[in-house]
């Protein structure tokens, strides 16, 4: 894959997770999130200039995780529901597990970036990983 077509995914990827970072805004508890997906951001941001923080990478990760073992029981809600449809509608009380069901897939989203990032590595910093 040439260089500019490499940077302009890692540039397409990071703009998709700022984009969800910054729709968090208006969420109740938007501190986690905006953070979360602005640190997921920054794992391919820091690619376009050749950097890689495992540290940084670890933190996110452990955030991410965080965040989708809390939203799982809502999640599983959600397909216990069968209401699929309800994941695009507006939040009602009674459908809480629609608010948990979005946040589980975003997570799912950002854990995914992160395992792709992880894993396209360069060999020297995983070893430094372990």
């Amino acid at each position: 894959m040439s260089k500019w077509v490499s940077r302009g995914i890692h540039i397409a990827i990071t703009m998709l997770l700022l984009v969800m970072a910054v729709i968090q805004l208006n969420d109740p508890d938007p501190l986690y999130w905006v953070t979360v997906y602005s640190l997921v951001a920054l794992t391919p941001a820091l690619r376009i200039f050749h950097r890689s923080y495992n540290w940084l990478l670890n933190l996110t990760l452990g955030m991410v995780l965080a965040g989708l073992l809390m939203s799982a029981p809502g999640f599983i809600d959600y397909v216990h529901s069968r209401d699929f449809g309800s994941i695009t509608g507006k939040m009602m009380a009674e459908k809480a597990y629609v608010e948990y069901a979005r946040e589980f897939l975003g997570l799912v989203i950002a854990i995914t970036c992160l395992a792709i990032y992880r894993y396209r590595q360069p060999q020297a910093d995983r070893d430094s990983m372990s």
